[in-house]
């Protein structure tokens, strides 16, 4: 390999992180459902041939391992020498690296007609069909009554639609309008990244690009190795949590994980973990992978440029037949919720070998929330996808921030305006709970309370949900963040608080559901609290006394 300059790699890597988030800018900007360009629910990448990532935007943290996974996925099923200009493909397959609703669109790069590259994005599709809107059942017990499967497609082939393609998953969603909208969206930013890293070939030239590319992943890696041994000594760390239940049975549900450090790498076992479930709050592998890369790399040293080269150090073991990584044909529809708790308990881990880094436990899940039906005002059919945020876990040296989604998702909130411009749905409230931060010498973020009501028609609605009935406690004496709670038809003679924290539900005209979401949890003894930050909690009405 010809001499690397440094500085040539941290310009080039700089220029390709830019170039995915003007994709990720383009995708937002152009979709047509709110889930995407309100709530960004997407991320970007660009791949060399191989399918290494080599720049990825800083969109959403449990999209790392599926677009890992998935990119090589693909060109198991369409090896290099078989892609050609002007194809586009098309998957969501959970082997791929995700659940339905996230549909990946991959583009190849030539130059002067040789492949050089990959461009990709991952987008979650409000709906994929399925046995109900929306398509994340909580209660499935396969993943055929989730939604539509789609292998890895061609679904353009050398710049030519494929139609019968197209129309196969157009028939099977119920928002085909808007699905057709998200998806020329992802085509258009995926050929975006293809134009760019053409023009930059044009520039500097083949040779360059394969050199620093190649450049780029080794010099995140040798960072990745520095950071693991100077932040985390030898040893092995275990953490185990508890997902409530799997909206079937009422039993507790474990995710165990230890982490070994040796020298400059890590193995991520979850060995421990409990047995898959015949509900949909299965969880997929590439999840386990995400969430190790996820939580390492962002306590390692979250400077490091995102890329393959990084997640060379860690090593990631997932036993068959569990929670984390079920059978082809297991039930994933609530599965996002437990890749929640799957990073929690990876946290509780690895700040045990950097005890300088604590942090609290946070309100601990996504709060999915879908409703969907007939728009009365329009006559056609909707569906509304949403998660909502909730109180961070405070630091050491910090206050939790307050309604924020953690962990795996790094989304925006739908404005009530837009919901209820584009949906038969009325927002009657959305604020902070008060007190429910959890107290300590720094308190945990508060949860959020947002209540739809809905209008004039027959909705149904399906929410996914955790720590409803139990949560681990504050850290070093401080106190546990209030928990989630999810109410029907609340302060009427109809009101239902559901048992378990997976709901499907048809609710009628004027009926209502209203989402408490959790606080973080607090960090040291209360009595060490600054009072001028109390004061200060007190005039902003986050605490009542």
């Amino acid at each position: 390999m010809p001499q690397i300059d440094q500085v040539e790699v941290e310009v080039l890597s700089n220029h390709l992180i830019s170039i995915v988030h003007e994709m990720g800018a383009i995708l937002r900007r152009t979709s047509y459902s709110p889930n995407i360009r309100e709530r960004e629910d997407c991320s970007c990448v660009l791949a060399d041939t191989t399918g290494q990532i080599i720049a990825q935007a800083e969109h959403i943290p449990g999209h790392l391992g599926m677009l890992t996974v998935g990119i090589p996925y693909l060109l198991k099923h369409f090896p290099p020498n078989t892609l050609n200009e002007g194809d586009v493909f098309m998957f969501n397959t959970p082997e791929g690296g995700s659940h339905l609703p996230d549909i990946r669109i991959v583009v190849p790069i030539y130059h002067d007609g040789e492949l050089v590259g990959l461009s990709a994005n991952l987008a979650h599709h409000a709906d994929v069909g399925g046995m109900v809107p929306g398509s994340m059942p909580s209660k499935s017990t396969e993943i055929w009554q989730e939604g539509l499967i789609l292998p890895p497609l061609k679904l353009y082939s050398k710049g030519v639609l494929n139609k019968p393609v197209m129309d196969i998953l157009m028939y099977n969603v119920r928002t085909p309008t808007e699905r057709e909208g998200d998806l020329n969206a992802q085509i258009a930013a995926a050929q975006l990244g293809q134009r760019r890293v053409q023009e930059v070939i044009q520039k500097s030239g083949l040779s360059y690009w394969k050199t620093y590319t190649e450049g780029i992943l080794d010099y995140s890696e040798r960072l990745m190795r520095a950071k693991i041994r100077e932040r985390f000594p030898d040893g092995k760390y275990y953490s185990e949590l508890f997902i409530d239940d799997d909206g079937m049975d009422d039993e507790r549900i474990k995710i165990a994980v230890t982490v070994t450090v040796k020298d400059d790498s890590v193995k991520v076992d979850y060995s421990g973990t409990d047995k898959q479930r015949a509900s949909g709050v299965n969880c997929i592998l590439a999840n386990c992978v995400s969430a190790a890369y996820f939580v390492v790399k962002a306590v390692a040293d979250p400077t490091i440029p995102v890329n393959s080269g990084c997640y060379r150090p860690i090593e990631v073991y997932c036993p068959e037949g569990t929670i984390i990584s079920p059978d082809p044909t297991a039930a994933i529809g609530a599965g996002n919720e437990t890749w929640q708790r799957i990073a929690e308990t990876l946290v509780g881990a690895v700040l045990q070998a950097d005890p300088s880094i604590v942090k609290a436990h946070s309100h601990g899940c996504m709060n999915n929330t879908v409703f969907g039906g007939t728009d009365p005002r329009t006559g056609k059919v909707y569906t509304y996808y949403e998660t909502i945020g909730g109180g961070d876990g405070a630091r050491a040296l910090a206050d939790g921030m307050d309604g924020v989604h953690v962990m795996g998702t790094n989304t925006m909130n739908t404005p009530v305006e837009v919901v209820e411009m584009y949906y038969p749905l009325t927002i009657e409230e959305y604020s902070l709970r008060q007190d429910t931060g959890g107290v300590g010498k720094h308190r945990g973020g508060l949860g959020i309370k947002r209540k739809y009501r809905v209008e004039g028609h027959t909705s149904t609605l399906t929410a996914n949900s955790d720590w409803i009935k139990q949560k681990p406690d504050g850290t070093k004496g401080g106190g546990r963040g209030a928990m989630t709670r999810l109410v029907i038809n609340e302060g009427t003679d109809r009101e239902v608080i559901p048992g378990f924290c997976k709901v499907m539900q048809k609710l009628q005209h004027g009926e209502t559901f209203t989402v408490y979401s959790g606080g973080g949890n607090g960090y040291g003894d209360p009595a060490d609290r600054d009072q001028t930050l109390v004061q200060r909690d007190l005039l902003d009405d986050k605490i009542s006394s």
